[in-house]
């Protein structure tokens, strides 16, 4: 009886042993690897402190937020590259971007690197593993990435990740009614920030950005410069030129230097008043949701 018993029992283990023991490598039905990348920083962290700065919905289609990407799947082990993509446009309008990788991948444990927003490879490094924010000093381009460690089994082939940007952003807001003729434009060079940012979001190296804004005459003026991270607080250095785009080379107005913060994700916004009667600049500060006078010193002009 209890042998019966015993051999009742082993038959009606039988389907879930065989189920269990799925071997990617043996089994084809197995389900292939599925990522499913979403986008994390939708908005600046501080976006709704800054009217200079619209809020987007949360619910727009992926991208809206990031419009490009490029990925690269590394076995954990080795550091094989299993598969890699160019970059390619993100098209449709889902909200969560489902990647099917090759269904030849094995079982094990993988590296996923994700770089978003880049209109090519020129920036990230021969490994996939890094990329330069700054490109020849310049402001680049808005950048998300997403790393993680991916376990692939027969109970886990289907993982969502999520995309974090790695730079912050600029604004200079200048605000005069009888300023010196002739000004159209400006040119920041900003001192002091990170150059790289790897797949374990570690910032590296120092750069100097330069960047020129022209516009249309009016009184009320903003400028936005995606910027990566500062080295310290405060320990970026901002120097503006105001020029005629004629001869951008030749400044009109140039402010003191002031000292600024820029953070992953965050707004730095800075406020340029001229003061009419002293016929110098006021400069204000965002800080703690209040603007803050950082500088009013006179005007050096060129």
């Amino acid at each position: 009886m209890k042998g019966t018993i015993r051999n009742i029992a082993y038959i009606l283990l039988l389907p879930a042993m065989t189920f269990t023991s799925c071997i990617r490598d043996e089994i084809e039905d197995c389900s292939p690897l599925q990522i499913n990348i979403a986008v994390k920083d939708k908005n600046y962290f501080n976006v709704d402190n800054v009217e200079a700065e619209q809020r987007k919905d949360d619910n727009l289609a992926f991208r809206e937020y990031v419009p490009t990407l490029y990925y690269v799947l590394r076995d954990l082990n080795t550091g094989d590259v299993v598969e890699e993509s160019g970059v390619f446009e993100v098209k449709g309008d889902k909200q969560i971007l489902p990647i099917d990788l090759c269904p030849c991948i094995p079982h094990g444990r993988y590296v996923l690197t994700v770089w978003g927003g880049m209109s090519n490879l020129d920036a990230i490094s021969e490994d996939g593993l890094s990329l330069d924010l700054n490109p020849n000093s310049m402001e680049g381009e808005d950048i998300y990435m997403t790393n993680d460690t991916i376990l692939y089994d027969a109970w886990h082939n289907n993982q969502t990740v999520e995309m974090e940007r790695t730079k912050g952003k600029l604004i200079i807001e200048k605000k005069w009614e009888c300023l010196l003729e002739g000004i159209n434009g400006s040119r920041k060079e900003i001192n002091g920030i990170y150059d790289n940012v790897n797949n374990a979001f570690k910032y590296t190296s120092i750069t100097d950005v330069l960047a020129t804004h022209l516009w249309e005459p009016e009184q009320n003026i903003i400028t936005k410069t995606v910027l990566s991270p500062s080295l310290k607080e405060n320990g970026t250095k901002l120097h503006l030129d105001f020029i005629n785009a004629s001869d951008p080379s030749s400044p009109l107005l140039t402010p003191k230097d002031v000292k600024i913060t820029m953070k992953r994700n965050e707004l730095t916004v800075l406020r340029y008043v001229w003061d009419c009667e002293k016929q110098g600049f006021i400069i204000y500060a965002l800080l703690n949701n209040s603007w803050t006078i950082i500088s009013q010193m006179d005007i050096e002009e060129e």
